[in-house]
């Protein structure tokens, strides 16, 4: 099964809220989360359990050009940019 995370993201911080049923409901509250002041953008992630993979859902997220996203040691996801 799918688990659909949305990490919305600052200067030097990241937020990630997982739960969401779809890549949809993640992009919203990506969306909603948006006009918060010192929030840059966000990124809706699939994570599969099976596997232990991820995959950046480019088309529902909102990225500056210059992106990283990586997964750290404790599951949660980190945005860096330059």
């Amino acid at each position: 099964m799918k688990d659909f995370i949305c990490a919305h993201f600052g200067s030097d911080w990241t937020i990630t809220t997982r739960g969401f049923s779809s890549a949809r409901q993640a992009e919203k509250h990506g969306l909603y989360m948006f006009p918060t002041a010192g929030v840059f953008g966000f990124a809706v992630i699939a994570e599969n359990d099976i596997k232990e993979g991820w995959e950046l859902r480019l088309e529902r997220s909102i990225l500056p050009p210059n992106n990283k996203v990586i997964k750290d040691e404790l599951n949660n996801y980190k945005i860096l940019f330059n």
